[in-house]
């Protein structure tokens, strides 16, 4: 063998990184592995893609209104919300034509209802103020990190580093700094935030949450989505850091749609939430919204309206539980990234358990502590969590199908 064939060396084989969303993958899992199994990994469709439809539809609706406002604003004709219901119904019929083409529909008649009034409040209500704040929008970040190591019984695959993908709207310190928006809410809530003044250059992001405001998690409860949330903004933080055109990125602030245009189970939920000063956001005493949460609901309705229609609260207050701006700091972004490399093991740990052979539901992580997640899920009737969980809420053995009542 001559000495040139001994340099000869082999190329390694190829691999693609395995790819984490921080919305669909990481806390997807956290929400619940078996579901997260099937809807994601599985592919399969599930049959009340509750969240899903309605998530996607507010960030379709919001990013085609801003996309619209931007284009009357190049072309010199400035138009800004609120705008007529055409309009409304042109970007809504649009959106609901781009997700029905990738087989997401509404559950029913009422989440459409829903949904459109919410995308509706929330072009009409908060776009004045957010859009002409935004510099970018649908920026897409892309990052690697090292794939954390699992038990080598469980390897299955050979990449070393993962990737973690997520969207993003960017605000600048240029729009923050404007003095026409001096007296912009969205912009007094952000300096409110920040800790100190971030330099002269800087970022904000923005993400939107087809929700309403979580519950704040405060002591040493169980983590929930308060803190998840939290989480990606700084892991969305750490990665738009090392994009080429990117600022400092001082703060990022999560719009919760919902708060914008609550439902009657979301005001009986807010107004447990005040009463047991379990949300960040209360009601100033003696103000409106405090007298409407107060007096909503129960023998001494407000003045002039009937129980049964749901009081409008202040366009303020909706605004302030709307909007939660985390300043960003390098200490919260290395625990999110712990964190979420913690929720990645996980997840490769079920995938490994399933592929050296174990069932589904043995393999794979479940959580059963979230109404709200089993009631849409196409699992709860096979998995053992949901019949342990149901049996506690409801005193019975397992759920039970309807029956039918025979008349005589």
């Amino acid at each position: 063998m001559s000495s040139v064939d001994k340099m000869v060396t082999v190329r390694p084989r190829t691999y693609s990184l395995p790819s984490y969303s921080l919305t669909g993958d990481l806390l997807g899992f956290l929400r619940c592995g078996l579901q997260y199994r099937y809807t994601r990994v599985g592919r399969l469709p599930s049959s009340r893609p509750v969240q899903l439809w309605f998530g996607e539809f507010i960030h379709g609706v919001m990013e085609e209104a801003y996309r619209r406002y931007d284009e009357w604003q190049k072309r010199g004709v400035p138009s800004v919300p609120p705008w007529p219901e055409a309009e409304l119904k042109s970007i809504r019929d649009l959106i609901e034509a781009r997700l029905a083409a990738r087989g997401l529909v509404p559950w029913d008649d009422e989440l459409e209802r829903i949904g459109r009034e919410r995308a509706d409040t929330a072009v009409n209500e908060l776009g004045p103020h957010l859009f002409p704040l935004i510099h970018r929008a649908e920026v897409r970040l892309t990052g690697a990190r090292s794939l954390p190591a699992i038990d080598p019984a469980l390897q299955f695959r050979e990449a070393d580093r993962y990737e973690m993908v997520g969207v993003i709207d960017v605000v600048t310190h240029v729009q923050l700094h404007d003095p026409r928006f001096a007296a912009n809410p969205i912009v007094r809530a952000i300096l409110k935030t920040l800790p100190e003044r971030p330099g002269d250059r800087f970022e904000v992001i923005i993400d939107y949450k087809g929700m309403r405001r979580p519950p704040y998690e405060g002591g040493e409860g169980p983590i929930g989505l308060w803190t998840q949330y939290a989480w990606q903004l700084m892991t969305y933080a750490e990665i738009r850091r090392h994009q080429p055109d990117a600022l400092p990125v001082a703060a990022g602030v999560l719009i919760y749609i919902n708060e914008l245009h609550p439902t009657r189970s979301d005001l009986e939920t807010l107004k447990r939430e005040v009463t047991g000063a379990r949300t960040d956001v209360l009601p100033v005493a003696g103000s409106a919204a405090a007298d409407i949460l107060r007096r909503w609901g129960t023998k001494d309705p407000l003045p002039g309206a009937e129980r049964s229609v749901l009081p409008p609260l202040p366009f303020e207050y909706r605004l302030d539980r709307a909007l939660r701006v985390v300043p960003v700091t390098q200490e919260a972004i290395r625990a999110a990234l712990s964190a979420f490399d913690g929720v990645v093991e996980r997840i490769e740990t079920c995938l490994g358990k399933e592929c050296h052979g174990q069932p589904i539901l043995k393999a794979w992580e479940r959580n059963a502590t979230a109404e709200s997640t089993c009631v849409v899920c196409d699992s709860r009737t096979y998995c053992p969590d949901y019949q342990i969980q149901y049996a506690s809420r409801h005193g019975e053995k397992q759920p039970r199908l309807p029956g039918v009542r025979v008349r005589a």
